[in-house]
């Protein structure tokens, strides 16, 4: 009998967290058995690696992120869908999902949305119009949420729709255990991204009672001028680290002496969890959506009321005057190693989007 048949439509193989995330997926499937097929929405310079035995499909058009031709998009995946004849369809984030659901009209497989956005996200008027097109025609067979306030949220949103909380698979993080920490604090993530929070990070820091330096992996310092601005108006220029984009992350973590997620608001946070696998000590406002369902606060992280800039600079202090607490704090965060582990993930995935036992 020959293996199942799963059809991913993903963004590309470029660097992002729903990129990482779809590629992981289609990869994990790939090696617990199952046919996978990765239709690539735009095409890019890739970043990411899918396994040798995945079939990778991207635009001959020249198609980016500044010029999406949404009709070529509809049929390339339509002529996708009808040869790879998949038994089921595993779309990546709500507006790609849309131009599944158009695509597979007409078509009976099962379709599923990995949901992506962070659940207080909105959309632009013209995207929602589509969305909301789309699965009215064509809705979802189920709905992958990665946080159980975003199922809360989708349970709304997809009447029809099963709903089935799966976090993403966390890659493996390789552990340095003959290297030292090191007195500085890591933060990851687009600094010119509001939603990461980063100037809530430094103005914890403006009225934190030590001094240990902040690296910023993910860009570089002349990318946000509020960073700047806040970073000249409180001398905070020589504690300030930017790393730009960092290839070897792994090594970043085992040196690094706490890690901060300061955001607004997430759909799933990726770099948390990666910390938190490679032992680190981990401080997390209590945004939407994921730091609750990931952080026992004070057993495996510290959560900060969402907001609450002087809990954020107490907690950062109490972390790095008490070295019994940090280690307390690493020890016990090595376990999302084996919650979040790839194979057990995949088997979940594989189970929701194909009704299989596992």
């Amino acid at each position: 009998m020959n293996p199942k048949k799963i059809l991913i439509v993903g963004p590309c193989l470029s660097m992002g967290g729903m990129e990482r995330a779809s590629v992981n997926i289609a990869n994990e499937l790939s090696l617990i058995g199952y046919q996978v097929v990765y239709v690539s929405i735009f095409k890019k310079v890739p970043f990411f690696n899918l396994n040798p035995d995945v079939i990778f499909e991207e635009p001959t058009d020249g198609s980016n992120v500044y010029s999406l031709n949404i009709l070529k998009t509809i049929k390339r995946i339509r002529k996708s869908v009808k040869n790879n004849q998949p038994d089921s369809i595993l779309a990546f984030n709500k507006f790609y999902a849309a131009l599944t659901a158009f695509a597979i009209i007409g078509i009976y497989v099962p379709f599923f949305i990995s949901e992506r956005s962070s659940p207080l996200f909105k959309w632009s008027a013209k995207i929602a119009f589509i969305n909301r097109i789309a699965f009215f025609l064509k809705p979802p067979t189920g709905i992958m949420a990665q946080t159980r306030i975003a199922a809360q949220i989708q349970k709304k949103r997809y009447l029809k729709s099963k709903i089935q909380v799966i976090p993403n698979i966390v890659r493996e993080v390789k552990l340095y255990p003959e290297t030292s920490r090191e007195p500085f604090i890591l933060a990851v993530g687009r600094l010119n991204d509001t939603l990461k929070g980063f100037d809530r990070l430094l103005e914890a820091m403006t009225i934190s009672k030590t001094n240990w330096p902040l690296y910023l992996a993910g860009g570089e310092a002349t990318s946000d001028d509020k960073l700047n601005s806040i970073i000249k108006n409180n001398s905070l220029g020589e504690r300030i680290h930017f790393l730009g984009k960092v290839l070897d992350m792994d090594s970043l973590y085992s040196r690094a002496g706490m890690f901060v997620i300061p955001s607004r608001s997430e759909g799933f946070p990726n770099a948390l969890v990666e910390a938190m696998a490679a032992g680190m000590a981990c401080i997390a406002f209590d945004f939407v959506a994921g730091p609750e369902d990931i952080i026992e606060n004070n057993v495996n992280g510290i959560l900060i009321p969402n907001g609450d800039i002087q809990a954020l600079a107490d907690a950062m202090d109490t972390l790095i005057l008490n070295a019994e607490k940090r280690t307390q704090l690493e020890n016990n965060a090595l376990i999302v190693r084996e919650t979040y582990k790839a194979e057990k993930i995949a088997k979940r995935i594989s189970q929701f989007i194909l009704s299989e036992k596992i």
